[in-house]
């Protein structure tokens, strides 16, 4: 199989044909690059390690083969995390597709699943890096959600 030139387009490509557990696990590793499994358990509410593992490799792992020839998360029993410096033992890895999969600046990611006690709604918002103060509002089963620019020096 040869390997497809990856994109946003591609990623959110990916995350359609995902179910929510597995849309939700793949979200929770970019945002944090690397978790335990057990923080992946608890997270999609499984009852066993062996369900969470068996979504990574079976669900999106074997999807992300088909649509680009490669794994997106994998195993490592020790590695240094590049933006800390910290050696991270026996956890699971965003495997380095970030930089790529968001050098096209196509439109932004959406995605919104729901976890045990609520509704999680993540945006990527490329080119944006100095936000904070986060508001949100629902009225009319709408989201509104405003982040205030940090002022420069």
């Amino acid at each position: 199989m040869a390997t497809k030139s990856k994109g946003k387009e591609d990623l959110a490509q990916l995350l359609e044909v995902l179910d929510q557990k597995s849309r939700a696990i793949l979200w929770h590793l970019w945002w944090h690059r690397h978790v335990e499994i057990s923080q992946l358990r608890e997270l999609i509410d499984a009852s066993t390690d062996f369900e969470v593992l068996s979504r990574l490799r079976d669900v999106i792992n074997r999807k992300a083969q088909k649509l680009w020839g490669k794994s997106i998360v994998g195993f490592e029993q020790g590695k240094v995390d590049p933006l800390t410096g910290e050696k991270v033992l026996f956890s699971w890895w965003f495997l380095d597709e970030e930089n790529e999969l968001l050098a096209n600046n196509s439109r932004p990611l959406v995605d919104v699943f729901e976890e045990k006690d609520s509704v999680v709604i993540i945006a990527q918002l490329p080119g944006l890096s100095e936000l904070s103060h986060p508001e949100a509002e629902f009225r009319n089963g709408l989201v509104k959600v405003r982040l205030k620019k940090e002022e420069r020096c």
